[in-house]
């Protein structure tokens, strides 16, 4: 290469060297526009300022807590099972769906410390605090309601520990909330979103059995929707439905051929249903089924030691079904075991039905007061204590860490600080007594808090967004009390739906308050004269002047809550 090919190449290098310096001091400086332009617009929109303020002092809560208490919160039995499978087998528990441990080997995958799942769940927390904003939004109002979800999703003190232990609730909350999301957006869209709905209903039922009650919700919800079934709603709803059978169909098959064990999602799970019945069935009130009298208890209700907690029923060796089939984390020897177990099951409740009922309402007593007496688990108090300080209040569990250090053994000494200012926000925030009092009785009003009179415009369907909160939360709140029995671990998933739907409703309430108020100061008379409020209204009555000066402030006042209908049925 001559002189001049040299000076050539050099040229060209630095004039390369300039384009690329170029092209990437323009690419900061755009960027950096974009970032002062979306800090203003920040500054300028309270209520994304609030909701930044709401994900700021959510992060550093989460952060306090993995410098206060490392690697997670591992007290609960429950996490040395799926420690255990994610080492052994995926199905080597009979009683418990196997998402969870497939979540945690794709994390252990990635690097093995259990650090990494603490950190994802917190962040997957954070995640969920946007995705229930967004969703309330989306279902007209105004748009700082949605703050009101995404404050409990992102400061309660349940929802930091649940994200903050090795168990399945955290990926459940987040799924069920990303589900709402996706469902409210295939009622106002393509589609796809429809299916996406459907597949991470399945995805719940992998992490959760309980998530099944959400297979119905969905479709149903999609289909009725718009009111009557149209053409759109039913394609909706039988995508949903059909991505849900496939993904859980998925699971199915490959469980039967990975493991050959009995049973759909799982082998054993009659053992649930079974401890709901057996701290008050009586086989003196019904014939038991062949086979299954083993499972009858002589001693009186008010003597069986076991009845304190309907857990004990499922694990406990002194447990009729125990003795009878076996314990409930093996497969039964019992030729149709947990066909026996279900029977006997549906034949108490069948014949004792006053009795469940009984049962039932206690533990619907605990929603509101999570430490009253009834044959349910866990308080809010004793699940929060277990989830870090163990059964017996150590702050370890040895079955749990044995398993921990197999699967993590390179994790580290763990920290265990002092968690009282949590545990204190935890009892401050927690939702009950009252406040759920609040919540339900709003829930349960908002169909009728949020009656339009016409077809809402384009953007958002209030009520429509309030009925699948609403029907979601009661659902999470319900299934296990009917199926189970109460735990407050299963009560936690429905308060952020639950928040939502009342935040829908109490702006409803206040709409039509707002209606009244402007009606009757356009007519005292308006509140005594129930159809005053119909099509012609009385702002429109001949020879009233303050009804016709008024006439416009009502109609813009119809138009911006969207028609609120308060007639009696005889003047629609």
């Amino acid at each position: 290469m001559d002189a001049s090919d040299s000076q050539a190449a050099a040229a060209s290098a630095r004039g390369s060297s300039a384009a690329v310096n170029t092209l990437l001091k323009r690419t900061l400086t755009a960027a950096a526009h974009r970032a002062r332009r979306q800090a203003q617009r920040v500054r300028n929109d309270r209520v994304l300022l609030a909701l930044t303020l709401l994900l700021g002092a959510g992060l550093l809560m989460r952060v306090w807590l993995m410098l206060v208490w490392r690697p997670a919160f591992v007290g609960y039995s429950d996490s040395g099972i799926y420690f255990q499978d994610s080492i052994d087998s995926l199905w080597t528990d009979p009683i418990r769906t196997a998402g969870y441990s497939m979540f945690l080997r794709a994390l252990h995958a990635i690097t093995p410390h259990l650090l990494l799942v603490t950190l994802v769940q917190h962040g997957l927390g954070l995640i969920a605090v946007v995705v229930v904003f967004a969703s309330v939004r989306r279902c007209g109002g105004p748009r700082w309601l949605g703050l009101l979800p995404a404050a409990v999703v992102a400061l309660d003190g349940d929802y930091l520990f649940l994200e903050h232990a090795a168990l399945s609730d955290s990926l459940f909350i987040f799924l069920l909330i990303c589900t709402l999301y996706c469902a409210i957006r295939a009622k106002q869209g393509a589609h796809a979103w429809a299916a996406a709905a459907g597949l991470l209903v399945g995805l719940g039922v992998w992490d959760r059995g309980a998530g099944t009650v959400m297979a119905p919700v969905i479709p149903l919800w999609l289909l009725f929707s718009s009111g009557r079934p149209t053409g759109r709603t039913t394609a909706s709803a039988a995508l949903a439905l059909l991505a849900t059978v496939g993904i859980v169909g998925v699971y199915v098959g490959w469980r039967h051929a990975a493991s050959n064990m009995p049973g759909l999602l799982t082998s054993n799970n009659a053992y649930n249903f079974y401890s709901r019945v057996a701290p008050w069935a009586n086989c003196d009130d019904f014939t038991p089924p062949p086979g299954t009298r083993g499972l009858c208890e002589s001693t009186p209700v008010s003597k069986r030691t076991l009845a304190v907690a309907g857990e004990a029923y499922v694990y406990s060796e002194r447990s009729p079904a125990y003795k009878l089939f076996g314990p409930a984390y093996e497969i039964s020897d019992v030729p149709h075991a947990m066909q026996l177990l279900t029977s006997w099951s549906e034949a108490a409740i069948e014949g004792q039905p006053l009795e469940y009922l009984h049962a039932v309402w206690r533990d619907t007593v605990r929603l509101f007061s999570s430490s009253a007496r009834s044959w349910g688990d866990s308080s809010a108090s004793q699940i929060m204590s277990t989830l870090a300080h163990g059964l017996n209040h150590n702050n370890t569990n040895g079955y749990v860490e044995s398993w921990e250090h197999i699967l993590y053994p390179d994790e580290g000494r763990p920290a265990h600080g002092d968690l009282a200012p949590l545990e204190t926000w935890e009892r401050l925030t927690r939702i009950e007594g009252a406040a759920m009092a609040i919540l339900l009785g709003l829930c349960l009003a908002g169909p009728w808090l949020l009656r339009v009179r016409r077809r809402p415009r384009a953007g958002g369907d209030a009520r429509s967004g309030m009925i699948l909160f609403g029907a979601t939360a009661l659902a999470m709140l319900f299934f296990p009390i009917l199926t189970k029995g109460y735990d407050y671990r299963f009560v936690i998933p429905a308060f952020a739906p639950l928040t939502a739907a009342a935040a829908l409703s109490a702006w409803g309430f206040a709409q039509r308050i707002r209606v009244r108020v402007a009606a009757t100061w356009a007519h005292p008379a308006a509140t005594s004269r129930p159809g005053l409020l119909g099509r012609a209204g009385l702002a429109n009555r001949s020879g009233d002047r303050n009804g016709q000066a008024l006439a416009p402030v009502l109609r813009d006042e119809r138009e911006r809550v969207g028609a609120l209908d308060d007639r009696p049925a005889q003047h629609r």
